[in-house]
C-alpha cells in the first residue's frame, strides 16, 4: 500500500479507519462524530445512543510521528450527559487495551497500554483491522452491557 500521506497524516488516518471498519461500525449503528475538531487533533469518534439517554463512543485517537513509527489506540465510554466529556457526563471511560488487559485478563497485547503502532499504509491497515477484530469481540459488547469481565481468568495469548 506504499507511504504514508505525510501533508494530512489525521484526515488520511480516518479515511482508513472508514475503509477498514467504517462499514462495520454504521451496521452497528455506530455514528462517526464527524467535528472539524476531532480530525485535527486525530480524533475518530463514533456514537451510538442506547436506551435510558445513555450514549456509548469509541474513538480512535491517533498520534502522528514524522520519521518515526505513528500509533492509535482506542477509547471506549459510556455517558448519560449530552456528550462523552461533558460535565454532565456520568459514565466511564477506559482503553480497549485496558479493558482487555486488566477487566478480562487476556494478555494478547503489549500491556494495559497498549497503542497500535505503524510506518506504512500496509501496517496502518493491518493495525486497524486487529484493533477492529478486538473492538467487536469485546469493546461494544462491554460498552453496550451485553459483556462483563470474569475476574477469575487470566489467559496469556501470543
Amino acid at each position: 500500500m506504499g507511504e504514508l500521506n505525510f501533508e494530512h497524516p489525521p484526515q488520511f488516518f480516518g479515511k482508513v479507519v472508514e475503509k477498514v471498519v467504517g462499514q462495520a461500525l454504521a451496521a452497528a449503528n455506530y455514528r462517526l462524530q464527524d467535528h472539524d475538531l476531532f480530525v485535527k487533533r486525530g480524533l475518530f469518534r463514533y456514537r451510538k445512543d442506547l436506551a435510558e439517554r445513555l450514549s456509548v463512543y469509541l474513538e480512535f485517537q491517533f498520534l502522528f510521528y514524522q520519521g518515526g513509527p505513528s500509533r492509535f489506540r482506542i477509547n471506549l465510554l459510556r455517558s448519560h450527559g449530552t456528550d462523552a466529556r461533558s460535565s454532565d457526563a456520568d459514565g466511564d471511560e477506559i482503553t480497549l487495551s485496558k479493558l482487555i488487559w486488566d477487566e478480562f485478563g487476556v494478555h494478547q497485547l503489549s500491556g494495559p497500554e497498549h497503542w497500535w503502532a505503524f510506518t506504512s499504509q500496509t501496517d496502518l491497515g493491518e493495525a486497524i483491522l486487529e484493533a477492529g477484530k478486538l473492538t467487536f469481540g469485546f469493546g461494544i459488547p462491554w460498552l453496550e452491557g451485553r459483556l462483563k469481565p470474569d475476574r477469575t481468568a487470566s489467559v496469556n495469548v501470543k
